[in-house]
């Protein structure tokens, strides 16, 4: 059994409850996209953060393998490994500008 640790940021960790999800799965290793169904089949209601209308990754998220940013159009997809851990990255946005004009 392998055990994966994504991290959620922004919005998706005020909708799930919390910072850190946990999976377990049967398998030596898991696709990344297996990976995300299973945070949302524990989590749904961090779909509309994570995935578009089309059900595919938002342009904006940033997804990062062991703190490396993945390419969002790398194919094929990586695969995880036991103890890997996930980091989803939502956009900020707002805040007044810099009075320094910085």
């Amino acid at each position: 059994m392998m055990q994966i640790h994504i991290t959620l940021h922004g919005a998706m960790r005020v909708v799930a409850g919390r910072p850190v999800v946990d999976l377990a799965f049967d398998d030596s290793s898991v696709a990344l996209d297996k990976a995300l169904e299973a945070l949302l089949a524990a989590h749904p209601r961090v779909r509309p953060y994570l995935l578009d209308a089309r059900g595919e990754l938002r342009p904006a998220l940033r997804v990062l393998l062991n703190n490396e940013r993945l390419d969002p159009g790398a194919l094929p997809l990586p695969m995880l490994h036991d103890n890997d851990h996930l980091t989803l990255l939502m956009p900020v946005a707002g805040g007044a500008p810099s009075s320094s004009g910085l």
